[in-house]
């Protein structure tokens, strides 16, 4: 099911203290049932100041690359191969040059493996993951995934005392409501182009916390962490539209609600990203539009 984006989730208490190097924290908000919900809890002081994420800068990582390059060329026989390393603008090129084709291939590959390494090995040191957007564009994201198993541990007190509102004997469904409503109350921030972002808009999962906001890609991150951190089973997948995100769940559905087929299992959807109060099962009309017209990636959530 799509909805209009009428019911707008809004906080109507948030407060945040420290007191014996924790962070106390009160929210009350109205969920899509218009009640009132409210939860308090604390964090260590410790995890809040915790920094692992900063902005991607093409040219650091370049220069990264460059240098485990050269590396790598030191360590070749010069009766094998001579190799020749160059920056040209936000490219590097490797000449190989060698008397034996076999050797010039084996080197052309080795050098090229060992670019693609240096950039992984970058890209994981900062927190960065590499892509691919429904058209196939390449590109580099903060690492959701990595975020979201790091986080969970961390997270278990806001989703117990999420767990604890609810009525004993819940189904998985309430507490999913439960948490997505909250998560959908937290102010928004507007997602950079996720091709063309260099990550610095993007809030880890305690930092959206901290700060009360966070774009679309950071608080669906934060709402697959509060559900691992309870359900550690139970499959996920973000789904990326252009310029937004979702979050799929393989729980029991409704026909009515909105699922995604995605290798013979039904998804069931939900909109983090608020401020719409939009209950699981149910997202934004632009949102299922992307859906039908196949505009969308996927990230499993292992």
């Amino acid at each position: 099911m799509s909805v209009h984006l009428s019911s707008v989730a809004q906080q109507s208490v948030f407060n945040k203290s420290k007191q014996n190097k924790q962070m106390f924290f009160n929210y009350t908000w109205t969920d899509n049932k218009e009640l009132s919900r409210d939860i308090t809890f604390a964090l260590p002081l410790r995890q809040l100041n915790k920094q692992s994420h900063k902005k991607f800068i093409p040219e650091l990582a370049q220069q990264y690359v460059y240098i485990e390059l050269h590396k790598a060329a030191r360590k070749i026989n010069p009766k094998e191969a001579r190799v020749q390393i160059q920056r040209r603008g936000q490219e590097i090129h490797i000449q190989v040059t060698s008397r034996s084709n076999k050797l010039l291939d084996k080197w052309q590959r080795s050098m090229n493996q060992s670019q693609d390494k240096a950039l992984d090995q970058y890209l994981e040191e900062n927190y960065y993951s590499h892509f691919s957007s429904y058209l196939g564009q390449e590109a580099v994201k903060p690492d959701h995934l990595r975020y979201i198993k790091e986080n969970q541990a961390a997270l278990l007190p806001i989703a117990q005392a999420v767990y604890d509102k609810l009525p004993s004997n819940s189904e998985t469904r309430s507490y999913v409501n439960l948490v997505l409503s909250w998560v959908q109350s937290i102010p928004y921030n507007e997602l950079k182009n996720r091709l063309t972002s260099n990550g610095a808009g993007y809030l880890p999962p305690l930092s959206v916390v901290a700060n009360n906001q966070g774009d679309c890609d950071s608080k669906t991150v934060l709402m697959a962490s509060l559900i691992r951190s309870l359900l550690p089973d139970v499959k996920m997948t973000m789904v990326f539209l252009p310029n937004h995100a979702l979050l799929g769940i393989v729980l029991p559905f409704r026909t009515n609600e909105q699922t995604l087929d995605i290798n013979g299992l039904d998804y069931l959807l939900m909109e983090p990203t608020g401020p719409a109060k939009i209950p699981l099962g149910e997202i934004a009309n632009s949102s299922a539009r992307d859906i039908a017209g196949n505009m969308y990636s996927l990230e499993e959530i292992l």
